[in-house]
């Protein structure tokens, strides 16, 4: 099968297209984010992000443009709004040339607060999940394991923990946005 085929179907939603589209750009995206962070879990989450963007947006994707391309310009938004909203980079651009670390060790009570919030309404939102979907966030996000350890933990290929990770996340939005 063609990667235009592969696209076609993909766009219908077709799992193993989907899937297929994963495995054939995985590294690519990945190596490109990780050059650029050199954070390996970092640039796990932002290649997952990654995908999860495609995906929403390949009803938009034009076939004059070359489709890798086009993922690799997505991924490299992603990674730049995931350090913008990263407490983990700590960095700001103030102007060309200098890096500056201004982030507070703690949030002002406020800020507490709104986060208070929105953990509650995302652990809501993860307790909606279905168990295989609703096990691999546990693992990713709240206990913070590696894409290797959950792979062990679970009996999956990495590329199943990243294919259901990919979907437990995409329910997780779903659900979130139906609450709102």
């Amino acid at each position: 099968m063609t990667l235009e085929n592969i696209i076609l179907e993909a766009k219908k939603g077709k799992r193993n297209a989907q899937n297929a589209v994963i495995e054939l750009l995985w590294n690519k995206v990945y190596s490109y984010v990780w050059g650029k962070i050199k954070n390996e879990e970092e640039a796990e989450d932002i290649t997952i992000e990654t995908f999860t963007k495609v995906f929403a947006k390949l009803k938009l994707y034009n076939q004059d443009f070359d489709f890798t391309t086009w993922v690799i310009s997505i991924a490299h938004n992603t990674m730049i709004d995931h350090i913008r909203k990263s407490s983990k980079f700590g960095i700001s651009i103030y102007d060309e040339t200098q890096l500056l670390n201004v982030l507070e060790d703690q949030p002002s009570p406020e800020e507490y607060l709104i986060l208070k919030q929105d953990n509650d309404k995302l652990t809501e939102a993860i307790d909606k999940l279905k168990d295989p979907y609703k096990r691999i966030i546990e693992l990713r996000y709240i206990e913070d394991k590696t894409y290797k350890e959950i792979a062990d933990e679970l009996n999956l290929s990495l590329a199943n923990v990243k294919v259901r990770l990919l979907r437990a996340k995409q329910l997780l939005i779903d659900i979130m946005k139906s609450n709102i």
